[in-house]
């Protein structure tokens, strides 16, 4: 519109100069021929001849320029011009509108159809319309994007978690109910097995417990500086049992000096949550690392096992609550599906991230990012 006005103003401002040039020119010509030269000569130093310049002027080329035939065909002409001008400005501010308006149009009827519960609606980019509402269209298809897997992993985890609980619950309860009608008989052998099962529903509702907190930036951090070598070792004990029982070895490579400003407990539950998820999907590798280093005043740690890794498709869906992939994180294996879900929300709380990567000889690999400076301290 900017362009569309500069370019009106100097249609209109370039013919009025050039009528002006052309009437000089014209009166200019009708000079007798000696007061011709002698203007000439007179305007070569004009500071010192403006007595007889002022005189030549009046009496030849200026003195009828505010007469009212000349005014009036002055008008006449600028009138024309603006003519010309108008349709210039409506032409190009109707198509820059157009412009405009579909691009919004293609947003609005998006939002509208998001809003009505389709979160597989995409606005539409409409070409050559201006960078900026380019961006918006774009944000506005990630926003999208995100909802819509929001509102999917809403009605997963919903019944998911109606499964998690009853599964336990009812095993429990059937438990118990056995024991009332002499079924099984009460020692301590059967309360043990219906305390696994509410210990199960209490580790459950844990996760999810951390998770909520942490999807809206409440989860509480108890920050103390410490040796991550340390930690991971006490974790990796920890786990032996399992880790012998499974014949995996893991091997740890991380720098002694490297040390943490972070939630000591959290940190160590996402480690244990690393050494579970090796365990019961990547077993079969029978090998993991757990490595760190530096980049850029952030620690990276990384697991990387030797299992049948992720396929592509499912590398975006790895941290979603409840989420397996069918072939490498069968239900039959166990848990829960949220050890990757609980490790991602511990990064994101210390002002890191995690991400899932397949490594090229086979195998996944957890990347975490944790600064070695928490921003919540």
């Amino acid at each position: 519109m900017i362009a569309l006005a500069v370019l009106a103003l100097a249609l209109v401002g370039g013919g009025m100069w050039y009528r002006f040039a052309l009437w000089n020119a014209s009166l200019r010509e009708a000079i007798p021929e000696p007061v011709r030269q002698e203007l000439q000569l007179l305007e070569a130093a004009p500071a010192e001849n403006q007595a007889r310049l002022r005189q030549i002027y009046g009496e030849y080329l200026y003195g009828d320029y505010f007469a009212p035939d000349v005014i009036r065909e002055d008008m006449l002409i600028f009138a024309g011009l603006v003519s010309l001008a108008l349709p210039l400005i409506v032409a190009g501010g109707v198509w820059v509108s157009l412009r405009l308006s579909r691009q919004l149009t293609a947003v609005a009827l998006s939002a509208g159809e998001i809003a009505a519960g389709d979160f597989s609606s995409r606005a539409q980019l409409v070409p050559h319309t201006p960078p900026g509402l380019q961006n918006l269209a774009t944000d506005f298809n990630h926003m999208a994007e995100r909802l819509q897997r929001y509102d999917r992993e809403l009605q997963e985890s919903s019944a998911a978690i109606a499964h998690e609980l009853r599964t336990p619950l009812t095993a429990a309860i059937g438990r118990l109910q056995g024991i009332i009608d002499g079924v099984f008989q009460a020692e301590p052998g059967q309360f043990d097995t219906v305390m696994r099962q509410l210990q199960q529903l209490t580790r459950l509702t844990d996760d999810l417990h951390l998770l909520s907190m942490a999807h809206i930036g409440k989860l509480a951090l108890h920050l103390s500086e410490f040796p991550l070598e340390d930690l991971c070792r006490e974790r990796i004990a920890w786990a032996a049992p399992s880790l012998e029982a499974a014949g995996m070895q893991v091997r740890l490579q991380v720098p002694g000096h490297l040390a943490l400003l972070a939630d000591r407990d959290r940190i160590g539950q996402l480690l244990s949550v690393l050494i579970d998820n090796a365990l019961r999907y990547a077993a079969t590798g029978k090998a993991l690392v757990l490595r760190a280093e530096f980049a850029e005043g952030d620690a990276i740690l990384l697991a990387e096992d030797r299992g049948p890794g992720f396929t592509q498709e499912h590398l975006d869906r790895v941290c979603e609550r409840f989420w397996r992939a069918e072939s490498s994180r069968s239900r039959h294996a166990g848990g829960s599906g949220l050890g990757l879900s609980i490790a991602s929300a511990i990064c994101v709380a210390h002002g890191g991230d995690l991400t899932a990567l397949n490594r090229r000889d086979g195998g996944a690999q957890i990347r975490m990012r944790i600064p070695l400076r928490s921003p919540a301290a």
